[in-house]
């Protein structure tokens, strides 16, 4: 009987530490697996959304691309910053086209041919630093964009963060729209994205200069129109061998030692005890794996008896039932405590945002003065600066055009505002009163900025071609915060604001 007994539990040692040890393996192979495709699909997904929301504009950029992209020229050490692309471009359209907007006003096609090329050279850089971001944020190694040659089994990458170089005038510049042969064999998921037009689960396995990857692809819809495939990659984890071998090794020692003990224990014990404690066990981690209430149950009904181990083993469905009980409150709160956040978010958007320009409102101003206050306090922060911009004739443009056009003024001048401080927030704290908070290179650069600003509004005032409510005029006042004589922000406001009017007088003066 002894025997019997210690050899059914070697058997059922061995075959337990097996089963566990292989199905735990693939399990959490499997585990990954699905962890890494649900990843990439979350990542492919929003850059398709991204691409679609940028509607026109990105059909507009993928025709001119894929004609011009020999034209356009990046540097090799581009870093992600395509502010200065992107002021190239809307500079010389303002130029060419004032107080019209691109893409509205004037079709991308029929700007001029230097024009399209700064266009290109912008959103190239835009949407590089777009995936870029995206990479490096949601913990991927590559994400691109393709679209097909046309050849059959060739793509052109159009947004690739892999950088192959050419030499123009003895410069290293990116060279773009690649055209790449892509297998069906190898990249079936990718080119069953493009025939169908749908995502399609699971992903292909590359093995690159990246090692070995999943990726998965994305169809681009814009406007209705499929343009291209998004993809992303991920690395796989590798298990080293040696580790693995090793923890195999250190279970078999633990397993040689655990069945001659647990022998030994069978024989004095194993009819009264085990088998019920193995039951009672099973029926635990059952309860861990399935979190099913009703194990408590059936652990009542499978551990009879009187003795130390019925108690145990009644304790324990009590337990069950209560930690049951308790995760279910515990989600219930996290769900509504998830919707009050939500909740908080929104309002908190709504009440910062104002609803005519888009910008920031007073709400917001107040807040971020109460920022930049603690920082003064705690940091010594001291370069910012202050500008008050106020439009001109805004009661006169609506009680002779009606609010609809003072509107219009509004939106532009705020427009205007915006695009000649890049780098500083604005808020609109009135009917026709804008402050611009003086950040970074626009407090370094205020008095050139200042200037440009004067001149792009009486560019403006001399354009005949405007009708008078696009004509907008604006006063403007700026100071600095000056340590040794300001308390705080709101003595620099004054002084903005004192400016301001100083400057509303003397246009008023210039005028009579």
């Amino acid at each position: 009987m002894i025997e019997k007994l210690i050899s059914f539990f070697l058997i059922l040692v061995a075959s337990v530490l097996v089963l566990t040890g292989v199905s735990s393996y693939f399990s959490q192979m499997s585990v990954y697996r699905a962890q890494s495709e649900e990843k990439l699909q979350s990542i492919v997904t929003y850059l398709a959304k991204l691409m679609n929301a940028d509607g026109g504009e990105f059909l507009a950029y993928q025709e001119l691309s894929l004609a011009l992209s020999d034209e356009v020229r990046i540097p090799m050490d581009f870093d992600g910053d395509y502010h200065e692309a992107k002021n190239a471009f809307y500079d010389s359209f303002d130029n060419a086209y004032p107080g019209l907007v691109p893409g509205k006003d004037i079709d991308y096609k029929d700007m001029p041919h230097d024009m399209q090329v700064l266009y290109v050279t912008y959103k190239q850089e835009y949407w590089m630093h777009m995936f870029d971001s995206v990479s490096e944020n949601l913990g991927v190694i590559y994400t691109y964009y393709v679209v097909p040659t046309g050849e059959s089994e060739h793509m052109y990458f159009i947004i690739d963060a892999l950088r192959e170089a050419k030499v123009v005038d003895g410069k290293e510049y990116i060279q773009l729209n690649l055209d790449a042969e892509q297998k069906v064999q190898t990249h079936e998921h990718m080119w069953a994205a493009w025939d169908t037009g749908e995502y399609t689960p699971g992903f292909d396995i590359y093995d690159n200069e990246y090692g070995k990857t999943y990726a998965c692809y994305h169809p681009v819809y814009v406007d209705g129109v499929k343009t291209g495939v998004v993809c992303s990659e991920i690395e796989i984890a590798n298990v080293d061998r040696t580790i693995l071998e090793n923890a195999i090794r250190q279970t078999l020692v633990m397993a040689v030692l655990m069945t001659i003990f647990g022998a030994i224990l069978s024989y004095v014990i194993g009819r009264f005890y085990i088998r019920r404690l193995i039951i009672l066990k099973e029926d635990v981690i059952k309860f861990t794996e399935e979190k099913d209430v009703a194990i408590a149950d059936k652990i009542k009904a499978e551990i009879t008896g009187t003795d130390e181990i019925h108690d145990l083993a009644s304790q324990i469905s009590i337990m069950i039932s209560e930690i049951s009980i308790y995760m279910q409150s515990l989600i219930d709160k996290n769900r509504e405590l998830t919707e009050a956040q939500e909740k908080i978010r929104a309002a908190n958007e709504l009440a910062n945002r104002d609803a005519l320009t888009g910008i920031r409102n007073k709400t917001a101003y107040d807040n971020e003065v109460k920022k930049i206050e603690y920082r003064i306090a705690s940091e010594g922060f001291n370069k910012f600066g202050i500008a008050m911009v106020d439009l001109n004739y805004l009661k006169v443009i609506n009680d002779n055009f009606g609010h609809e056009k003072g509107n219009i003024s509004i939106k532009k001048i705020c427009m205007i505002v915006c695009k000649n401080f890049t780098h500083s927030p604005v808020f609109r704290i009135g009917g026709d009163e804008f402050v611009v908070i003086l950040e970074n290179e626009d407090y370094e650069n205020a008095t050139d900025l200042v200037e440009k600003f004067k001149d792009t509004l009486n560019g403006i005032g001399n354009d005949d071609s405007l009708e008078p409510w696009e004509k907008v005029s604006a006063a403007i006042g700026w100071t600095v915060f000056e340590p040794d004589v300001d308390k705080g922000v709101q003595n620099v406001f004054k002084r903005a604001d004192d400016l301001m009017y100083e400057n509303k007088k003397a246009m008023k003066a210039t005028r009579e």
